[in-house]
């Protein structure tokens, strides 16, 4: 799955702006973590968009 598909499906299940802005911004912090860590940023950005 790519990030463009996962926006989508935050999209579709997430209809308040409060959450979809919250998902996003954990997305960085999840992204930021990883890269620092040696981990897949587009992985962890993901799977943060999609739980």
């Amino acid at each position: 799955m790519d990030r463009e598909k996962a926006i989508k499906l935050l999209k579709k299940y997430n209809k308040e702006e409060f959450h979809i802005r919250h998902a996003i911004t954990v997305e960085q912090v999840m992204r930021y973590f990883a890269k620092e860590l040696g981990y897949d940023e587009d992985f962890w950005g993901i799977v943060r968009i999609i739980t």
